[in-house]
């Protein structure tokens, strides 16, 4: 604006001065205010250039600044999703691990219980077996060692891995003894004392029910 009205003062100046100079100062102050006019003009454009370059430089800043922005926006959106994320896995890992716990109290509660109701069982069976059968009794009646010899026994226990299972089972001196749990499963002792009265305790006891449910052969 300070250049345009320095131009024009200047134009004003040179039209008001030719009608009182001669004719050659006339052509030279015309000649002189155009050059001041052409010059003033350019630098009209330039400014009017310069301001639009500037006007350019601060648009692009603002959309820099825009961009910027967004992007910041859209990083810390993907933070944030990250973390989401992250908080999800860390609960499901949280939640497997409760459902983990929680299986494994359960397993180790059912283990506890199942070796309870088979001490329990065992024991039940080792009473009322020797209480009703008399077993004294009955193992000298039967000549169990004459029995033993003639059917083998120790050939017997060795093939099935009788002393494992007894270790394991916590009746190892009744069944060093009788051999009555292992006998019973490979050799259906049901069937095979039917004569002497054990279809009657078995059915009482359950065992047949007993060793299925428990899985006493897998335990």
């Amino acid at each position: 604006m300070m250049i345009t009205t320095f131009c024009n003062s200047m134009m004003i100046t040179t039209l008001c001065s030719r009608h009182s100079e001669a004719n050659d100062d006339y052509n030279f102050m015309w000649r002189s205010s155009m050059v001041i006019t052409t010059f003033c003009s350019s630098m009209m454009i330039t400014t009017f250039c310069s301001s639009m370059k500037m006007a350019t430089f601060c648009s692009s800043m603002m959309m820099a600044t825009f961009c910027s922005s967004m992007m910041i926006t859209t990083f810390s959106s993907s933070m944030m999703i990250t973390t989401f994320c992250s908080s999800m896995m860390i609960a499901t890992f949280c939640s497997s691990m409760m459902i983990t716990t929680f299986c494994s109290s359960m397993m180790i509660t059912t283990l506890c219980s199942s070796m309870m109701i088979t001490t329990f069982c065992n024991s039940m069976m080792i009473t009322t077996f020797c209480s009703s059968m008399m077993i004294t009794t009955f193992c000298s009646s039967m000549m169990i060692t004459t029995f033993c010899s003639s059917m083998m026994i120790t050939t017997f226990c060795s093939s099935m891995m009788i002393t494992t299972f007894c270790s394991s089972m916590m009746i190892t001196n009744f069944c060093s003894s009788m051999m009555i749990t292992t006998f019973c499963s490979s050799m259906m002792m049901a069937t095979y004392y039917s004569s002497m009265m054990i279809t009657t305790f078995c059915s009482s006891m359950m065992i047949t029910t007993f060793c299925s449910s428990m899985m006493i052969t897998t335990f």
